[in-house]
């Protein structure tokens, strides 16, 4: 089984064996985009010059040879060689899906289906929640954290948004069923990667308030205020302020179904 990891870096390993492989820093991205775009057909004049723009067309082309020669002979390590899914087809490159080789973004996007395409009314299972919590546990890091490219940040920005959405599902649905501690265990899984997304901020701090942790809340209003001074210069939203102002008064305990509501976008009864 070849497994490959591009949430927070990139690395690929084969029956748990880390793979040094000398594809080089240009064949390695080619390998990350060529597992990342599974199933679809790229053009080999398009991969030389997303890869190799500045060697010209034809070391170029040189080159994007030598990578897919050295990417075949990757998928063929282990116990289920997979090279044979890595095809060409006239001037198009092609890398099959295939059980054999597993990639950390794929079972995030397809984990995430269960918790954000799905009828309304429909509850997650706890097979559900068992996968899709698996999944965003395994979320290291932005998308080949430490890369750039119009291509990788434009990846980068859609499998954050995943992560986050499918996180606070999660979050949601124990809110909703009062397991305040669960929920404010995947709070905090997105604010560890997105410390100033604000809306998140609140979540957890009224379910701190519902865990009995009110003392806590305003702390993590502080942190919050705190955080937004230093990093951005700014303050923190009206919303934001007035959920603090009603927990630092009391005045929350009169209205916490009220913000239950607000904050986690239940249905008025």
């Amino acid at each position: 089984m070849l497994n490959v990891s591009l949430l927070g870096g990139a690395s690929f390993s084969v029956d748990g064996a880390v793979v040094r492989s000398d594809l080089g820093p240009a064949g390695r991205l080619l390998a990350c985009y060529l597992f990342e775009f599974m199933g679809r057909a790229h053009r080999r004049e398009r991969l030389a010059d997303l890869f190799w723009s500045d060697v010209g067309s034809e070391k170029g082309r040189s080159a994007l040879n030598t990578a897919i020669w050295r990417i075949r002979k990757m998928l063929d390590m282990g116990s289920m060689g997979a090279a044979r899914h890595l095809v060409t087809i006239g001037d198009d490159v092609l890398l099959e899906e295939s059980q054999s080789i597993q990639v950390d973004t794929h079972r995030l996007e397809n984990a995430s289906k269960l918790v954000l395409v799905r009828k309304p009314g429909n509850t997650l299972t706890e097979v559900d929640v068992y996968e899709v919590s698996s999944a965003v546990d395994s979320y290291g890091g932005p998308f080949l954290d430490g890369y750039d490219g119009d291509w990788i940040f434009q990846e980068r920005e859609r499998l954050h948004c995943l992560f986050v959405r499918s996180t606070f599902e999660l979050m949601r649905a124990s809110a909703i069923q009062g397991r305040y501690e669960h929920a404010l265990e995947f709070g905090r899984r997105i604010l560890a990667m997105d410390a100033l997304r604000e809306s998140v901020q609140r979540n957890v701090m009224l379910l701190l308030v519902l865990n009995g942790q009110r003392g806590e809340a305003i702390r993590a209003y502080q942190r919050l205020a705190n955080l937004l001074r230093s990093e951005l210069d700014i303050e923190p939203m009206p919303e934001t302020r007035r959920l603090h102002q009603v927990i630092l008064s009391g005045e929350i305990f009169g209205r916490i179904h009220e913000h239950v509501i607000g904050e986690f976008n239940l249905p008025q009864d």
